[in-house]
């Protein structure tokens, strides 16, 4: 379970002055590539229906 849980949270090496800026990074580096991630799909999903039609 630890091994997919490092899959979806970056361990910042960082050391931030607030600890909760840990967390904040890791969060938003999280969303970020959940974001492109998400896009790409949608991407495909809008070119793959207008190439069938």
């Amino acid at each position: 379970m630890s091994e997919i849980w490092r899959e979806f949270v970056s361990l910042e090496q960082r050391v931030f002055a607030v600890r909760l800026g840990r967390h904040l990074a890791s969060a938003l580096a999280g969303f970020v590539a959940g974001t492109i991630v998400a896009s790409i799909i949608w991407a495909a999903i809008i070119f793959s229906t207008d190439i069938l039609r």
